[in-house]
């Protein structure tokens, strides 16, 4: 007996058609980031590991949540900046 699909209409959320007014609104006034490159990183299990503990830590010691990207982010720029590329 074949799965039963599941029903995900109700929760979907349609792409935007572009006329609408969070299309007028510059990246940066609109609380998001106008990203225009994306870089895709591979990690070993074990580094990946070493990720996820890490976030986990932090997120514990500041009581805030933190994505695995604004980390990345905020490493590269450190980086970027102490190697005066930024």
């Amino acid at each position: 007996m074949a799965r039963p699909k599941a029903d995900l209409d109700a929760i979907t959320v349609p792409k935007d058609s572009g006329d609408s007014p969070a299309k007028s609104v510059p990246a940066d006034q609109s609380g998001q980031k106008g990203y225009a490159h994306t870089l895709s990183l591979r990690l070993t299990a074990e580094d990946y590991r070493g990720l996820r503990r890490y976030v986990a830590d932090q997120e514990e010691k500041t009581g805030k949540r933190i994505t695995h990207q604004s980390l990345l982010e905020g490493l590269l720029r450190a980086f970027l900046a102490e190697h005066g590329k930024s």
